[in-house]
């Protein structure tokens, strides 16, 4: 399955870099283009439209650069979607390799609360992400379809193993596994995806790096020893 690296993508078989310089022959424009940059703009202007709300004008606006660039890099609104989006499932696939790599001396149900926090860390980054899934995801469309195949089984399958092993050795409930996977989803990301919410209800900042660590603690304590004081 095809990957797009974190910090480039492919261009008629050349990798692009975050920061791409300006080629002889390319449409008059900024002398350089942060295609990191962009795509977290572009996340942003999605989630907020939706995919047909949205125009590359809107997008090349925020992110400061010139339209024909987009043309030039994406071809169209769509590559540039799917770009955009598939950034952010390698980013997430490339921290958990790290973090396996980094914590290889942990045993399962302790990477597994590594993986948790990972996650609640990566939707406060990006509380777009469940925005787009939202809006994608609940009917059947060639974007939809791309989304399962492109990005939500290459996620399920870094991850996956790691709680099948777990299972079978009997340290996690024999909770079905897809109801396992939407709590802990939700639980990770509707603090973030809702921060007026928690802001008006609680005065507290979601984006606040200090809460964010208690957050993640709050998740991973619930999660892996539920809410009942024994």
């Amino acid at each position: 399955m095809e990957t797009i690296p974190t910090q480039s993508r492919m261009k008629n078989g050349k990798a692009l870099n975050s920061v791409v310089k300006r080629k002889p022959g390319r449409p008059t424009a900024d002398s350089e283009i942060n295609i990191e940059h962009l795509c977290d703009v572009a996340v942003n202007v999605f989630a907020e439209k939706g995919y047909s709300g949205t125009t590359t004008t809107e997008i090349t606006k925020k992110a400061g650069v010139a339209r024909s660039l987009i043309h030039y890099y994406f071809g169209n609104k769509e590559e540039l979607w799917k770009a955009s989006i598939k950034r952010l499932a390698n980013e997430f696939i490339s921290e958990f390799e790290q973090s396996k790599k980094i914590h290889k001396d942990l045993n399962g149900l302790q990477m597994i609360k590594v993986v948790i926090r990972q996650l609640v860390h990566f939707y406060a980054k990006y509380p777009a992400f469940p925005k787009i899934l939202a809006q994608e995801l609940n009917e059947h469309s060639e974007r939809s379809e791309w989304i399962i195949n492109s990005m939500i089984y290459p996620l399920f399958n870094v991850t996956g193993a790691l709680f099948k092993r777990q299972r079978k050795l009997g340290n996690i409930k024999k909770i079905d596994k897809e109801f396992q996977t939407s709590i802990l989803i939700g639980m990770a990301s509707n603090f973030f995806s809702n921060p007026y919410l928690a802001k008006h209800l609680y005065d507290r900042d979601p984006f606040d790096d200090e809460v964010i660590e208690k957050y993640a603690d709050a998740v991973v304590e619930i999660f892996c020893h539920g809410i009942i004081t024994q």
